[in-house]
């Protein structure tokens, strides 16, 4: 059942109800399931499809596929298809929600409604180009932001120096007061801070008990990037040292193995960390974890040369 009525639709915004019954004859109710394809790369653009319930994500192939973005309730997909119905998708549009339902409008249909009412499409233009924007800014962001995360990881050998880069990088995108970079031992189950920023009572090679901490002893268990506000904290988590109003973490790790955690809390403008925000942390912890495991096991390989260089051999080799 629909919970979003077209009026409300940004794609039709400005539109007369004279204009909006018009657009309603020619949309077409559809429905995906999980991992469906709405739109598939090299396939010629022939529609639009508009979000009413579920979650769709575009992706971009970057060493793999990456989620550039992702769609909501209101949210349209193809708009293209109404300006240039020849050229073809460029990338995959995919459904991760486990239902779907939306509207179709097809471009041939959209052409009839242009005919009947020529001023519509004047309006439907201005929202697209509105939209599109919008979408542009965020994913420019995110690809720039990846780009240069993968450029840079290479550049430094200590902890420190790289968590400071990141940190300075993603700030740039997703505006914060309050920032950590932890690196984590599965032996100790403790985390070392390597960059702490608006947190005055976290001083930089402070260790944190992971196995203590609600917050990092749930992540470490099952990774996932998280969003806490005030009402959503786990239970025991009031005296965390960087509880703040609201909070984004996301796990460093190689499948379930964590090596290190991204904190960012209370974005500068006051607004909550949105979905977008949380896959753009996302993204970058992913890149960055297989670097955080080389650096981990290189400086683990270095120490276990010193300690049988100074401890084993003298006895081995006298």
């Amino acid at each position: 059942m629909s919970k979003m009525e077209i009026k409300n639709i940004p794609l039709f915004k400005n539109l007369t109800s004279e204009e909006l019954d018009l657009v309603k004859t020619f949309l077409i109710d559809t429905k995906y399931k999980q991992d469906d394809l709405i739109f598939t790369k090299g396939k010629i653009r022939d529609k639009i499809i508009i979000v009413d319930e579920g979650l769709v994500v575009l992706e971009a192939e970057l060493k793999g596929p990456k989620t550039i973005a992702l769609f909501k309730q209101g949210d349209s997909l193809g708009e293209m298809a109404l300006i240039d119905n020849s050229s073809h998708h460029n990338y995959n549009v995919k459904v991760v929600s486990p239902n779907f339902s939306g509207w179709e409008l097809s471009s041939y249909n959209w052409y009839t409604i242009i005919k009947k009412a020529p001023q519509l499409a004047e309006k439907v233009y201005q929202n697209i180009a509105r939209n599109l924007k919008n979408r542009l800014n965020h994913a420019n962001n995110k690809l720039v932001t990846l780009f240069t995360t993968g450029k840079m990881i290479g550049s430094y050998n200590s902890f420190n120096e790289l968590s400071g880069a990141i940190v300075d990088i993603i700030q740039n995108i997703i505006p914060f007061d309050r920032a950590l970079f932890l690196t984590y031992s599965p032996e100790t189950k403790k985390a070392l801070v390597h960059k702490s920023l608006g947190y005055p009572n976290i001083k930089e090679g402070q260790y944190i008990d992971a196995h203590k901490d609600h917050v990092l002893n749930l992540l470490v268990k099952e990774p996932g990037t998280s969003v806490f506000d005030f009402d959503t904290w786990p239970k025991g988590s009031s005296d965390l040292p960087y509880k703040c109003n609201n909070l984004i973490i996301s796990p460093i790790h190689v499948k379930n193995r964590v090596f290190g955690f991204i904190i960012l809390g209370d974005r500068s403008d006051k607004s909550n960390f949105s979905v977008n925000n949380k896959i753009l942390l996302q993204a970058i912890a992913s890149q960055l974890a297989p670097a955080i495991e080389d650096m981990i096991w290189e400086k683990f390989s270095s120490a276990q040369a010193e300690i049988k260089e100074i401890y084993i051999d003298p006895f081995v080799k006298y």
